[in-house]
């Protein structure tokens, strides 16, 4: 019957409709101190010292009648006859009788030593719409507005409580990707906290991502020395040698590998007389087939060479990335060769990429060169068909 949502912006639904343009700030800061002592009487001389901590005792104690009124004409009587609030001479309180819902309460009865399923979990996750009463604020009421900023605090830890055993629970069951998801919503909220990124450095290896893990501490590191001044701890630092000793090939050939390597198959053209036409062609491909977030995990140096030959790659990079970026002027072959390479390797780290070109008569003489390169230096997991 009815439904109070205090996570994230306040929603009231009676009977299925919403009655939020009906809710003064007063009422809604009302509701809430009574769904915060649900259990207690809290004193009325508390209550109208948190709203009306102004006015005198007369029009203090007028209004919060008036408020506790006007609550219980929105919200009428239960099926069973039961009103929301219940009132003394000198309290008040939530009717714990009263047919209703709280994702609020629901969240303070989740118990961290209490045992709870994957589905207990993410339904639990899924009460978090942003912060506890988000965007309220009382002008004038400082020791209501300190009271809603605690229980923001309460609520995020609880937050990070709820997704650390969600993880917990993905990982015992090596559904490590959907962990990753989980742990990367954990960062947004603690962005510093390097247990968390050392989980999803050390989840990257358990899928054999190593290039991801390396490059996520980098990125890691490059902001803690930005924003903090301080470098990574030992731990993560341990972590990350451990992933760059580790070998370069596909993850297929490590022991206890818990994911099957992708294939991609892909057709090349080629263009005469138009330099690098194929070498620009086998990006595209590759970026269309592949994860682009993964593939734009290589140094952002070897993407924007690349993009002086396949623009596309750009367009990816400002979509996925950043909008900024440094301007691409003229790149030397070398450059183009190396990133290219580079790109082929940062690819077949999870992929085996078969190549088909088509019509290699037809090869302009940058990409003919190139191609013969690759073949001499024999890239692991890459197949050449003409």
């Amino acid at each position: 019957m009815l439904t109070i949502n205090m996570l994230g912006k306040v929603n009231v639904i009676y009977k299925g409709e919403s009655i939020d343009d009906k809710l003064s700030q007063k009422l809604v800061a009302l509701i809430c101190i009574l769904v915060l002592n649900i259990g207690r009487n809290v004193s009325k001389e508390k209550i109208a010292a948190y709203l009306w901590p102004d006015s005198n005792d007369d029009a203090a104690k007028y209004n919060l009648r008036y408020n506790l009124w006007m609550i219980r004409k929105l919200i009428p009587r239960d099926a069973n006859g039961e009103h929301i609030i219940v009132s003394g001479k000198d309290y008040s309180r939530i009717n714990e009788k009263y047919s209703f819902q709280c994702d609020k309460i629901l969240l303070d009865q989740f118990n961290i030593r209490q045992k709870r399923s994957v589905e207990e979990l993410t339904r639990l996750r899924e009460l978090f719409k942003g912060d506890f009463l988000e965007g309220l604020y009382l002008k004038n009421c400082n020791e209501f507005n300190e009271m809603i900023l605690f229980e923001r605090v309460v609520c995020q830890t609880k937050q990070v409580e709820i997704l650390k055993e969600l993880v917990n629970l993905y990982e015992v069951h090596e559904r490590y990707e959907e962990g990753l998801k989980i742990l990367n919503e954990m960062i947004s909220i603690e962005p510093y906290n390097e247990s968390f990124v050392y989980r999803i450095i050390d989840i990257y290896g358990k899928l054999g991502n190593r290039t991801a893990g390396i490059n996520y501490y980098k990125k890691f590191e490059s902001m803690l020395r930005r924003n903090l001044n301080i470098s990574p701890n030992n731990e993560l630092k341990l972590l990350y040698a451990s992933l760059l000793d580790s070998p370069c090939k596909g993850s297929s050939e490590k022991k206890g590998n818990v994911r099957k390597r992708k294939k991609i198959q892909i057709e090349a053209r080629c263009l005469k007389d138009v330099e690098y036409f194929w070498v620009a062609d086998v990006i595209n491909e590759i970026m269309n087939t592949a994860d682009k977030k993964y593939m734009l995990e290589l140094d952002k140096m070897y993407v924007f060479d690349l993009s002086f030959i396949q623009n596309e790659l750009l367009l990816d990079y400002e979509k996925y990335i950043s909008k900024e970026h440094e301007s691409i002027g003229f790149v030397p072959p070398v450059r183009i060769i190396n990133g290219f390479c580079k790109f082929l390797l940062h690819a077949t780290d999870i992929y085996d990429i078969d190549i088909k070109v088509i019509n290699i008569k037809e090869m302009d003489a940058m990409s003919y060169n190139i191609l013969k390169h690759i073949e001499h230096s024999k890239i692991d997991n890459i197949r050449l068909k003409y």
